[in-house]
């Protein structure tokens, strides 16, 4: 059986990786919860790099939301109706 699906694969992939990033973005933010330290040791650089790609991740999922046409895709699906284990 087959069926169209109208979608934006840039806009849901970015979105999914952003929804995934959020929670390396938690967890590198760890060093900074009691405040902005006096000086950055190897720790709170490796959380600052980890933090970036966050928000550019959030901004291409948006920005490809808004801006990419609908894709149609014909997507394969088997027939609910045939069931081997159906035998009259």
């Amino acid at each position: 059986m087959r069926r169209q699906t109208v979608g934006r694969p840039r806009a849901r992939f970015f979105g999914f990786l952003s929804v995934i990033w959020l929670g390396i973005s938690l967890c590198a933010s760890f060093p900074f919860w009691d405040g902005w330290p006096e000086s950055f040791s190897y720790l709170e650089w490796i959380g600052c790099a980890l933090l970036v790609p966050q928000p550019v991740l959030v901004v291409l999922a948006v920005l490809f939301l808004l801006t990419e046409r609908p894709r149609t895709a014909v997507e394969q699906h088997r027939n609910p109706d045939f069931d081997i284990r159906k035998l009259y």
